[in-house]
């Protein structure tokens, strides 16, 4: 292993799974990378577009190329200085982090696993809120006998069962190897599909249901906040009028929230009630966000997630955050050679992306990462669309689209379209009795 300029050792794959790199502990060579007086210099450049005050910069022949180049330069450097900060920075811990002292602060983790053979397929995510509760989604399709769904679904909101680990509504999450390998068990009660887009009152058709995963990483990590490419939020915050607590919002986004992802295979076995268990072997991502997240800041955002059989994975958001930005376009792309690299620009926008509430059947995105091109084509499966309520006001609205796609009009993929939709004429959330319909027999015997 060779050490570099970023104060890390290569990481190399040891038994087919990706490790955290090692840090090197070098205090003086970190310094030698210590930001250049040019980075300041083009800090003041931003100070300076900034000090042109809203009006002009938003006016007509603004200085849209000078900003997105002068801004470009900038995050490159503060992005090349947060990785060498990075490479010495804690593993992951194996136990929830403590919340921030805010009525907002999270820590989630979610998981998405689809068979390459037939249409089974989970997605699962528990999220640690305060005052003892957590935000929840549950959905399971297995191939040849139906959906299913959480009974809380379309509500969220269920009681946090355990400090230890994420628990809550009869969903486990835990670590067993930090950063490689974890366990996602289920033991309850599930309804039985189709999937509900609004509330209602009848409890449907609930089935004992229980399965077990354990899940591996196969690639590496990325992280939004150190890895992502700096031109897509230079393009973004361009267009945007530039005052100084524009910028003073921008840093106090990309310090309060934090998100990194890898993509890994879970194995495992369901077993439904009046069925033989089901083994599987489900393909998808892993993403944990910790921090602030106030989701009333969002207007929207749609998010692609998709593997396809050649080794590629790739996710795509494109969101409007008012604060900041109206459409910023973020994400990566994992090679078939394990490479990651953050997608550089994408001519995906929400404005032809379901603004009108109207989801379509099909959607296609064109994007760059690591100096390629990609076509992504999503054909999304309408009968496996399921929806949850955002909180315990309603004040939002998820719709978890499962879909089929095409890499380059070619390769084969599966994954999911996430559209997220802020409602501002929110109600309270009906049936607030978290959790405790998720309780079944046991199915051990």
């Amino acid at each position: 292993m060779t050490a570099t300029c970023l104060g890390r050792r290569d990481a190399r794959p040891r038994g087919g799974v990706w490790r955290r790199p090692e840090p090197e502990p070098s205090a003086a060579r970190r310094s030698a990378c210590a930001p250049r007086p040019a980075m300041l210099l083009l800090l003041g450049l931003l100070v300076l577009l900034a000090l042109l005050g809203a009006r002009r910069a938003a006016a007509f022949g603004a200085p849209v190329p000078l900003k997105r180049w002068a801004l470009s330069c900038l995050l490159l450097c503060h992005g090349a200085w947060r990785l060498r900060a990075a490479g010495g920075a804690p593993a992951e811990p194996r136990r929830p982090r403590p919340l921030r002292p805010d009525p907002h602060a999270i820590d989630s983790v979610y998981f998405t696993g689809f068979a390459e053979t037939n249409k089974t397929f989970v997605i699962a995510r528990l999220a640690k809120r305060p005052d003892g509760v957590c935000e929840m989604w549950l959905f399971l399709r297995v191939d040849g006998i139906g959906e299913f769904e959480h009974p809380q679904h379309p509500n969220m909101m269920v009681n946090d069962e355990s400090e230890e680990i994420w628990s809550g509504g009869g969903l486990t999450i835990e670590y067993l190897e930090p950063q490689t390998t974890w366990k996602i068990s289920f033991d309850g009660l599930l309804r039985k599909g189709p999937y509900r887009q609004q509330w209602r009152e009848e409890d449907g058709e609930l089935v004992p249901v229980k399965f077990s995963f354990h899940w591996e990483n196969f690639t590496e990590v990325f992280n939004f906040n150190v890895d992502s490419h700096p031109g897509t939020f230079a393009r973004a915050f361009a267009q945007e009028p530039w005052t100084i607590e524009f910028f003073h919002r921008v840093k106090k986004q990309r310090e309060q929230h934090f998100r990194h992802e890898e993509w890994g295979q879970s194995v495992g076995e369901i077993e439904i009630e009046n069925h033989e268990k089901t083994k599987v072997l489900l393909k998808g991502v892993r993403s944990h966000s910790y921090g602030i997240r106030n989701w009333s800041e969002i207007y929207r955002y749609v998010m692609i997630l998709a593997h396809f059989e050649d080794g590629t994975a790739a996710h795509l958001t494109v969101i409007n955050l008012p604060a900041t930005t109206t459409n910023l376009a973020v994400g990566y792309v994992f090679f078939p050679d394990g490479k990651k690299a953050g997608i550089e620009w994408s001519n995906a926008s929400l404005a032809e992306m379901a603004d009108d509430g109207v989801i379509k059947d099909e959607y296609v995105v064109s994007l760059m990462a690591g100096g390629k091109y990609f076509d992504v084509s999503a054909t999304l499966d309408k009968q496996a669309c399921p929806m949850v309520y955002n909180g315990l006001t309603g004040s939002g609205i998820f719709h978890e689209c499962i879909a089929d796609f095409q890499l380059n009009g070619i390769t084969q993929g599966w994954g999911l379209v996430e559209f997220y939709y802020r409602d501002e004429a929110a109600q309270p959330v009906p049936n607030l009795q978290l959790g405790l319909k998720a309780k079944g027999p046991d199915l051990s015997s």
